[in-house]
């Protein structure tokens, strides 16, 4: 797939008018990015602003004492390091890719000069940002007063909106860090979600069975942030197709 049919699939530079997006296409490389890997990490200074269009990448926050919590997840309906178009500090995040895949990178100096240049992308990139932040203030909120149990339900439907295909690795230290609780809280509530009918746990595999049962068992916050910031092209949502995600113990 060339450059011209990954913005395609993109929605931000989808959303820009022809002629702005013709400009941008010989700044833009299609890169791989496989599972786990760190675009940006604490104390770096991010090179690359990031368009997924096949991949899932978390952003989480890390303390001192390395413990962590995401405060938002992004696919093809986003971007990854626009804050570092205006700042050359030391990334205070970490990014890190969920679901491998497929994205368009372009050099954040490139991105800062098409900026400015461009009413249309400002205003695509404006409103994108002013949606994340919304989403990252929700997402604080729901970690502050919901459930455990509440909190793994929104965090399987928001990732599996965003994947690609029905298929997720990832290990339950890293969804541990992801939901910001021990590791055997995750085991725990991933338990309560199956003898519920709603999801089948097994060693290194969690497979979702009844996805309108997820809906009904996750709190507000996965309709808040569904409104907020989604992908615009998002499956049907009723019947879903059954999706496997690894955890391996």
């Amino acid at each position: 797939m060339n450059v011209m049919d990954e913005i395609e699939r993109n929605d931000l530079l989808r959303a820009l008018p022809e002629e702005q997006r013709r400009r941008l296409l010989p700044r833009l490389d299609r890169v791989e990015l496989p599972n786990g890997h760190v675009l940006s990490d604490v104390g770096r200074r991010p090179a690359h602003v990031f368009f997924p269009t096949a991949s899932v990448v978390t952003l989480h926050h890390v303390l001192k004492d390395c413990f962590s919590a995401e405060f938002a997840i992004v696919g093809r309906e986003g971007a990854v390091g626009l804050d570092s178009m205006f700042s050359d500090k030391p990334s205070a995040d970490r990014a890190v890719v969920l679901q491998g895949g497929s994205a368009l990178r372009i050099d954040k100096r490139a991105l800062k000069w098409e900026f400015f240049r461009s009413q249309e992308l400002q205003q695509v990139l404006v409103q994108y940002t002013w949606s994340l932040m919304g989403f990252v203030a929700q997402t604080a909120v729901c970690n502050r007063h919901h459930c455990l149990d509440q909190r793994l339900c929104r965090w399987l439907l928001l990732a599996q909106d965003r994947l690609p295909g029905n298929q997720l690795v990832v290990t339950q230290e890293f969804l541990s860090h992801l939901l910001g609780v021990r590791r055997e809280g995750v085991t725990q509530a991933a338990g309560r979600l199956q003898r519920a009918g709603l999801i089948r746990h097994r060693r290194g595999h969690v497979t979702i069975l009844d996805r309108t049962g997820l809906e009904a068992g996750a709190c507000e916050c996965y309709e808040t942030a569904r409104r907020t910031v989604a992908p615009s092209r998002l499956p049907e949502m009723r019947p879903r197709p059954l999706v496997t995600q690894q955890m391996t113990a």
